[in-house]
């Protein structure tokens, strides 16, 4: 028997093991594009969904600029984040001016209040806001968490509950080219958010004036 017959063999069988092992990782690459497509297409989804239940916030951008496309947001990143929460219970009781704004968990978990860090209203004096904004977590079980923060280049204008699961928060940030509009998707129990950017920026953006025409009835 010559040595290339007795190595042919050898030779077919790794082909077909390399064959099958490409084979594999192929179907492997499939399977994880199909998730993160089917993922995307699923918030994409979502975000349509909850942009429906806030026509008001749509509008708002549509007046600033006719072109608004509410559907050209796109995922941007995906963030872990650790939460921060201690003990405190909802003190945004009926009698405040915030309480039509809270925005309850669709299975009576708590609500969600992202107005009442950013307006300051005194005793006395005007009506004020804060340079920063937070949106809170009052959790049925007596917890206060802080989902999201931001500072004096972005803030926060609506949220709604898409799913028992998913908070969509909507909003503004300012970055080196004008302000834009922003979205975040964000998963408490997950303690993940994924943030959404749009094209469109603008360098005559009032920054309080979505607040002052929705919160009408505080006197600012």
């Amino acid at each position: 028997m010559s040595l290339f017959s007795s190595i042919r063999p050898l030779m077919i069988f790794s082909l077909a093991l390399l064959g099958s092992c490409t084979f594999e990782k192929e179907k492997k690459e499939e399977i994880v594009l199909e998730t993160e497509v089917s993922l995307e297409e699923e918030h994409r989804q979502l975000l349509a969904i909850g942009l429906q239940q806030i026509p008001r916030w749509g509008s708002f951008w549509k007046k600033i600029d006719a072109g608004f496309d509410p559907t050209a947001f796109r995922m941007s990143r995906e963030i872990s984040y650790e939460s921060l929460e201690w003990p405190e219970e909802n003190y945004i009781q009926p009698g405040s001016p915030f309480y039509q704004y809270l925005i309850p968990h669709p299975e009576g978990d708590g609500v969600v209040d992202i107005y009442s860090y950013k307006v300051v209203i005194p005793e006395e004096d005007k009506v004020s806001f804060n340079p920063d904004s937070e949106v809170i977590y009052f959790k049925s079980n007596g917890m206060r968490e802080r989902l999201l923060f931001m500072g004096p280049s972005g803030g926060f204008e609506e949220a709604v509950w898409i799913s028992p699961e998913l908070l969509m928060v909507s909003g503004f940030f300012e970055d080196e080219v004008g302000t834009t509009p922003k979205i975040w998707l964000i998963n408490p129990e997950e303690q993940v958010y994924f943030e959404y950017i749009h094209p469109f920026h603008t360098t005559q953006y009032q920054k309080t004036k979505y607040l002052e025409e929705k919160l009408d009835n505080i006197d600012f």
